[in-house]
């Protein structure tokens, strides 16, 4: 089996850390590590780490002047040992059976690199978000995110990514951390796709979200400048990521097997996809065949519930 790397990022959430830390060490298929990232908090945390964990066996802290979000995951993660990585923010949960769950299908399904899970809501809120009704072999999503900036994920605390991917993504990361403070998991999400991962789905609710006064984004509305903020950091990273990894003008050619690597294409998929395939400069013929392939993968594959749009996630 897989060994696990826990990493978990904390800013001034010393009344959650603990349990963020401990829900983790409860697991049914313990991690081989925990990596708590201080980043810079001026709160009581530092005391609490220390108090609590200082010489921990599985428990490793590490301090870093405040330098956001990402700053703190790169940190964690040029430090990590594990397999995989998975990351947790300082004030969410796992439930117990979480990283045995989700190594369990990365054990069964060799050629996935990245899993995101479904979430509960809990503290101010109580309710289940769900990218899907039922788990999904997601597939490749190189061109779809390139072009279309479809984002295939879901909040932090519900990913988990195997570290070859990681050691692939953080130069960029590095070179992209001093811009996001917070959203960090967006590059993490963007990037694992454009490195031609295959991502996958679980449907069970294994990570506990807590809704409470001090969340960064939930329940908030960005003001104008903050969008166009957020929108020009996306745009540099995806063409920093596309010029790391590689990524010219012909990976749209194709589009048709990307979309054979998705097992359940979705009614989203299908429209996706078949914008992607009718902006290739191609002969009719070939036009008219990538097309039938669309959409006889779709007819047959298709999921019973057949979503539209996954709701609830930022991108």
């Amino acid at each position: 089996m897989a060994t696990v790397s826990v990493l978990i990022n904390c800013y001034n959430y010393g009344r959650f850390v603990v349990e963020a830390i401990e829900s983790a060490l409860a697991q049914s298929v313990p991690p081989l590590e925990i990596i708590v990232v201080d980043d810079g908090s001026t709160d009581d945390t530092p005391r609490i780490l220390e108090q609590r964990y200082a010489g921990h066996s599985v428990v490793k802290v590490l301090r870093q002047r405040n330098g956001g979000q990402l700053a703190a995951f790169v940190l964690g993660m040029e430090q990590a040992a594990g397999d995989i990585i998975f990351l947790l923010d300082a004030d969410d949960k796992y439930e117990r059976n979480h990283i045995e769950k989700v190594t369990g299908v990365f054990d069964e399904h060799r050629d996935t690199g990245f899993i995101f899970t479904a979430h509960r809501k809990f503290g101010d809120a109580d309710d289940v978000v769900q990218y899907a009704p039922q788990d999904l072999d997601l597939g490749f999503s190189v061109i779809a995110v390139l072009k279309e900036r479809i984002f295939i994920g879901s909040i932090t605390s519900t990913l988990a990514i195997r570290r070859n991917i990681v050691l692939t993504l953080l130069p960029v990361l590095r070179q992209a951390a001093p811009r996001w403070r917070i959203r960090a998991d967006d590059t993490i999400i963007y990037g694992a796709s454009l490195a031609g991962t295959k991502k996958y789905y679980l449907a069970e609710p294994t990570v506990l979200y807590r809704i409470h006064g001090n969340n960064c984004l939930f329940g908030q509305q960005g003001s104008t400048e903050e969008f166009y903020s957020h929108g020009l950091r996306r745009d540099t990273v995806f063409e920093l990521l596309a010029n790391h990894l590689g990524l010219g003008a012909s990976v749209r050619m194709r589009v048709v097997w990307e979309f054979l690597s998705i097992k359940q294409p979705t009614r989203n998929h299908y429209r996706v996809y078949v914008r992607l395939n009718n902006r290739i400069h191609q002969s009719l013929l070939e036009w008219l065949k990538a097309r039938i392939k669309i959409y006889l993968h779709y007819k047959r594959n298709r999921p019973a519930w057949d979503i539209s749009t996954p709701a609830d996630f930022h991108g």
